[in-house]
């Protein structure tokens, strides 16, 4: 287990799972510092956590912005204590067949799921190792790990997030510095309210997949009726952190479990079908 004199810095915080893990984690004690790219947008986990008297302090960070990052999370640990465990959550996804997807919204999607994630990463990591603990959790999603139709671009950020958390997790091992990923199913996040669509999706691109892409949004809604507390989520985040030995993977939610183990064990072929089922009737 981490020590616990440090505060734990959350991501996205404003919504959805990072919101919930704030909450959930500063019930528990911890000291949670919760970031979002407008600070307005965490006035309501702000209000709760003071009615609760929560240790939850909301903090503006723009996860995309090179310059002044540093100072920020200076600024973070020099008012609430040095980072023990960082929860990149922040993400969004980015809709549509990839044939409509313009290389500057690619470049976008790949900005926020991927490159913010490594550049705080960068960020927190000497002091880290400076301590010899710390924890990073990444949150990806099952679509690190398996492909759907229409999301490719969300799936390959989370698929390089993915690989970039297995490769710190060897180079971080010998230095005390545990690297989780967190794969969630279907939860309730306002990942559809947040979700880009791609500009070109009604253009003559799109034209060969408009009949497949309604049949995909008519049983994504139904989907959807399905979703979960994110709070679940949260619980598992907050176990993963206290653990001694924490594993590397942790798959949340029913959906995420049997994703990742249908791509595993069933012939490739019947895999392949029963992901097509979700764009045809």
């Amino acid at each position: 287990m981490t020590g616990t004199d440090g505060v734990v810095l959350i991501t996205g915080a404003s919504s959805g799972i990072g919101r919930s893990t704030a909450l959930y984690l500063a019930e528990r004690g911890r000291r949670v510092v919760a970031a979002s790219r407008a600070r307005g947008r965490l006035a309501e986990l702000e209000s709760e956590a003071s009615r609760r008297g929560l240790p939850v302090a909301g903090v503006e960070l723009d996860v995309n912005g090179e310059a002044g990052l540093s100072e920020a999370l200076e600024a973070i640990a020099a008012e609430h204590g040095h980072i023990e465990v960082l929860v990149n959550n922040a993400g969004y996804g980015l809709f549509g067949p990839v044939q409509t997807l313009a290389s500057d919204e690619l470049r976008a999607q790949m900005e926020t799921n991927f490159f913010a994630a490594a550049r705080l990463i960068r960020q927190v990591l000497p002091a880290m190792i400076g301590k010899g603990r710390g924890t990073i959790v990444n949150v990806s999603s099952v679509l690190g790990r398996i492909g759907t139709p229409f999301n490719g671009a969300y799936v390959s950020s989370k698929f390089a997030l993915e690989g970039l958390s297995e490769s710190l997790r060897h180079e971080l091992r010998p230095l005390g510095v545990r690297v989780i990923v967190v794969e969630p199913g279907l939860f309730r996040t306002g990942f559809r309210d947040n979700q880009v669509t791609a500009a070109a999706i009604e253009s003559e691109d799109g034209a060969p997949y408009r009949r497949y892409l309604k049949d995909y949004g008519s049983r994504h809604d139904r989907f959807s009726l399905r979703a979960k507390d994110p709070v679940r989520v949260a619980k598992v985040i907050h176990r993963a952190i206290r653990s001694r030995r924490p594993r590397f993977r942790y798959q949340v939610g029913m959906e995420s479990r049997l994703g990742v183990l249908g791509s595993r064990l069933l012939p490739e072929r019947v895999y392949l079908s029963l992901v097509g089922r979700a764009v045809r009737r």
